[in-house]
């Protein structure tokens, strides 16, 4: 149950994160500096923030709810990402640095012109907005179902921690603080398996596999569902892990790298943690199918009781005191989401809307001044899109997340992705495919979606929803994908001006990067990043004193005791790149 000291080691953590902000805010000198870190950042700082991002508590609500109905094959949604990551790993990572731009719409405006640039700004900084919003309701259902608080003001509380600190450090503090918030995820999520695992209930993993209720082997999952729905959903999941990892919006932690290797040695701590770190937080939300049969009596408060399967295995096993760092561990997964989210939308909005068209010209500083006011306006737009889906929704958060991707992200995905590697279309084919998208979408989700049972009889719900999502995906894939190729027809007879820029930004993408950015800004990097974790490793440390058993004080030694090492050696590490400073001072970059 809460304690007194979860209560403390959540008050700990936000006044940790407010301080990040504080401590970074004199970094963002221009906007390259607060939208992108200066592409400065090693790559083992913008790898982590890069994995980090894409979790969110929506992993452990929303995913985890559909672990404790459908079993193992939520996996599929995980790993199929490792295959859009192998795809960046191989090629577009290089490209993406290589764009050489503060915000990834700057690059849209170099590849398909200006009105294409507005186009995509007006239709995807509301759909990131919402999607932070998404995100944050999320997290909402997380402590609504530990503390029994109103979500409104869960979500407005949270959604101001976010703004504060992404107004006040940019890029560099949302990096620092998705690196310690990387570990602390970890150890908690590692943490919350073992001790399920080690319930006599459970038995361990051989227990935990003889008794689960749900569907663990995949030629098991046709009791979920008929193979015709099932492997179409697999395939479109994979299609869209794909392309929204290929695109350009996917661009914005790459181009905080410092070079060409480092942009592409990044793409290692993803890929490694997207392929260990489901088998580590399934487990809690399968036990919860042996232990806590019956979620809605005793989470009545939420519209979607099973989003509970994990938060009800924690309330059980942990500890005291770290039941509060398991909800720092859910905030700070979904706030690294939410302020990368904002920062990116912020950047887009500044640089590819107020700087060409309302203030040209406008000096750096005063640019910087805006993006800080803008910042603040798009938080308060964030945490009323939370309110507005918590009022309205009756789906799942998987289903809805997964469905407005491939409705509304997937059509204007494609040409940002085919745009990378083909460049023989006209101006007009990238916001002329996104609507040929937009009406294939309509189309599946207000006629089609409907008539299902016309064309292959009579499904389960379950079974529509994946119909639903495959048909969507590859409806558009096929019709907005083809309309894309088939604008190349009309790339001779587009303007000269139009030409000449496409030739100019692939000429970009084939000009490698040499460790751009001042070399002796990562002594700072290491010595900021080296106290955080030490601070941050210290409290955990001391939270041993609390009076658990000796298991319990282990956990806290654990947790703090990575944290607290890694800040150890990342503070020697920069005390030697200080001396080699003294003796030999940096030259100028290449």
């Amino acid at each position: 149950m809460i304690s007194a000291y979860d209560y403390f080691s959540i008050a700990f953590y936000l006044g940790f994160i407010l301080g990040i902000g504080f401590i970074f805010r004199r970094m963002s000198k221009n906007t390259s500096d607060y939208f992108r870190a200066g592409g400065a950042m090693p790559w083992w700082i913008t790898g982590a923030s890069s994995w980090v991002a894409g979790f969110s508590a929506w992993t452990f609500t929303g995913a985890a709810g559909m672990i404790y109905e459908t079993g193992t094959l939520v996996l599929c949604l995980y790993y199929s990402a490792v295959v859009g990551m192998v795809i960046i790993f191989a090629w577009t990572c290089l490209r993406f640095r290589r764009m050489r731009v503060v915000s990834w719409m700057e690059a849209v405006r170099l590849r398909f012109g200006g009105v294409s640039e507005q186009f995509y700004l007006w239709v995807k900084v509301p759909l990131a907005l919402f999607g932070a919003g998404v995100g944050l309701n999320a997290i909402g259902v997380f402590i609504s179902s530990i503390f029994h608080v109103e979500m409104v003001t869960t979500l407005i509380v949270l959604g101001g921690v976010v703004t504060l600190v992404t107004v006040a450090g940019g890029a560099w503090a949302i990096l620092a603080s998705d690196f310690v918030q990387m570990f602390l995820v970890v150890t908690i999520t590692i943490l919350a398996a073992v001790l399920t695992l080690r319930l006599p209930e459970i038995g361990g993993v051989s227990g935990l596999i003889d008794k689960v209720h749900v569907p663990l082997a995949p030629t098991h999952w046709s009791q979920l569902a008929q193979a015709f729905t099932i492997i179409p959903w697999i395939l479109a999941i994979t299609w869209m892990q794909v392309i929204n990892a290929n695109n350009m919006e996917n661009a914005t932690m790459y181009l905080m790298a410092r070079s060409d290797g480092d942009a592409r040695r990044m793409v290692l701590i993803p890929i490694i943690g997207s392929l260990t770190a489901p088998f580590i937080w399934i487990i809690p939300p399968l036990a919860a199918t042996i232990l806590h049969p019956n979620l809605a009596a005793e989470f009545p408060n939420l519209k979607q009781p099973h989003e509970a399967a994990f938060v009800a295995m924690c309330l059980q096993v942990m500890p005291k005191g770290l039941i509060g760092l398991l909800i720092s561990a859910m905030l700070g997964a979904t706030l690294t989401s939410m302020d990368a989210g904002l920062n990116k939308g912020v950047g887009v909005f500044v640089r590819s809307f107020y700087l060409p068209i309302i203030n040209p010209g406008c000096p750096e500083k005063r640019l910087l001044i805006v993006s800080k006011l803008c910042t603040v306006s798009f938080g308060v737009i964030i945490i009323t899109f939370a309110l507005m889906v918590n009022q309205w929704r009756t789906v799942n958060l998987f289903d809805l997340v997964n469905q407005v991707a491939a409705s509304l992200s997937i059509p204007l995905a494609i040409p940002l992705c085919f745009g990378l590697f083909f460049k023989r279309t006209p101006a007009w084919s990238a916001w002329s495919t996104g609507l040929v998208g937009f009406v294939t979408s309509i189309f599946v989700n207000f006629w089609l979606g409907h008539h299902f049972s016309e064309f292959v009889g009579q499904v389960t719900p379950r079974e529509h929803t994946y119909l639903l999502l495959a048909t969507t995906t590859f409806g558009t894939l096929f019709l907005a994908g083809g309309w894309f190729f088939l604008t190349s027809l009309f790339y001779e007879s587009s303007p000269a001006e139009h030409r000449e820029r496409v030739e100019e930004f692939f000429l970009r993408l084939h000009t490698p990067v040499q460790k751009e950015g001042v070399e002796d800004v990562q002594e700072t990097i290491y010595r900021l990043l080296g106290s955080l974790c030490l601070i941050y490793g210290a409290f955990i440390l001391l939270l041993t004193l609390i009076p658990n058993s000796i298991i319990g004080r282990m956990c806290f030694v654990f947790c703090g005791g990575a944290i607290f090492g890694t800040g150890a050696i990342l503070y020697l590490i920069s005390r030697r790149i200080e001396k080699q400073i003294e003796s030999h001072p940096p030259q100028s970059s290449e």
